[in-house]
């Protein structure tokens, strides 16, 4: 798994973009449509783990089932369970992680100008709604606050400069 320290982002989305932009932040943020997913594998694989054995395989199951929800959703929707959200002083792009090149590495680019952002509060999560103004295109992502988290600083430093 690749490493989560700003710098490493910041690296990590300016080979991804083909360092044509300066990268000024970068942050892990997952698709916010991943919950219903989650929720659906995890009934399913509890299910299967109760047939099994009950218990500790019931847990297991519904684990394992919401990962693979949320894994297999993301992918039809050609993203990753994690995506970088990297910003440019001109652009906004959303790039995939870890797809071992089975996904495009960049699944959307907003133009900075132009996109209009909307960042609500739910506990320690941020929910960032960025839209295209020309297009009318639309991505809802999640990313974290939470202070404990190795995800946080990064993701922190995006939603800052978002919302300035």
């Amino acid at each position: 798994m690749a490493s989560y320290s700003e710098e490493d982002l910041v690296a990590e989305a300016t080979t991804s973009i083909g360092g044509s932009d300066q990268v000024l932040a970068a942050g892990v943020f997952g698709l916010q449509d991943l919950l219903g997913a989650a929720m659906v594998g995890s009934a399913a694989g509890g299910a299967v783990g109760d047939v099994v054995g009950g218990g500790a395989g019931n847990l297991a199951g519904a684990v394992l089932g919401g990962i693979a929800a949320k894994r297999a959703y993301a992918e039809s929707q050609g993203m990753t369970l994690q995506l970088i959200v990297a910003l440019t002083a001109a652009h906004i792009f959303v790039l995939n992680r870890d797809s071992d090149g089975r996904l495009p590495d960049v699944v959307a680019t907003f133009d900075r100008p132009t996109c209009e952002v909307t960042i609500n509060k739910l506990g320690l999560s941020r929910i960032v709604h960025l839209k295209d103004g020309a297009s009318g295109e639309t991505l809802v992502l999640t990313g974290t606050t939470m202070p404990l988290s190795q995800l946080a600083k990064g993701d922190q430093v995006v939603v800052q400069l978002l919302a300035s």
